[in-house]
């Protein structure tokens, strides 16, 4: 009897094990439960018209501040290009100035040379002057060779005109401190006081610059 006993609760714990197991394994076979209820909530939250406000806030809020950036880009940009065009002003006058200066003293410079060489040549036209006022030819052959020497000394003037060089008007021009010369001054019935009214020695200028300064005779007047 007792044996037969011991079977009886053997069995009986054994379909007890079988019955707790077999809810266990049921649980487990079916896991967390799906969720697309809170799927569809959310996105009907995203939906909202007061998310939808907010997140509109939020765009425009960006895009003010990309436009602030970009309005501060340009003007920087415009600063930048102004000072640079200031700049590249300032060059091209600098630029301006040292081509003007240098052709200035370019032109300087040559005049000066050619100043310089006429100055050699005066002398010899002094000479053909003097020698023109004293010679008085006696005959054929003596004109002929004074016609030689006009000429020679018209062609000598005429090259030095072609470098630029002029004589002074003197006799009946008004004395003229920067171009002539006074030696003299003389009592003249046919000028009036401060009228040149003799020419000593010719003078010379070269592109409205000195090259010799007229010796002349101021009337004094009657």
């Amino acid at each position: 009897m007792a044996e037969g006993g011991a079977d009886g609760e053997d069995s009986a714990e054994v379909e007890a094990e079988l019955q707790s197991d077999g809810p266990a394994e049921e649980a487990t076979t079916q896991g967390p439960p799906a969720a697309p209820e809170e799927e569809e909530e959310e996105e009907d939250l995203l939906s909202t018209p007061a998310f939808l406000k907010q997140k509109l806030k939020v765009l425009e809020k960006e895009l003010a501040d990309v436009e602030a950036a970009t309005e501060a880009a340009k003007a920087e940009e415009a600063e930048i290009a102004g000072e640079w065009e200031a700049k590249r002003s300032r060059l091209q006058m600098d630029m301006d100035n040292f081509k003007a200066r240098h052709y200035n003293q370019t032109i300087e410079a040559q005049l000066e040379a050619r100043i310089k060489v006429m100055e050699e040549f005066l002398p010899v036209l002094d000479n053909f002057d003097r020698a023109r006022a004293s010679i008085s030819p006696a005959d054929e052959a003596e004109t002929e060779t004074n016609a030689r020497y006009s000429e020679l000394h018209a062609g000598l003037m005429s090259t030095l005109e072609e470098l630029g060089l002029q004589k002074i008007p003197c006799v009946g021009e008004e004395f003229d401190y920067n171009l002539h010369n006074a030696i003299q001054q003389v009592p003249s019935d046919e000028y009036d006081e401060g009228i040149v009214s003799a020419e000593l020695q010719p003078g010379y200028t070269c592109n409205e610059k000195l090259v010799r300064a007229a010796y002349v005779m101021v009337s004094a007047g009657a």
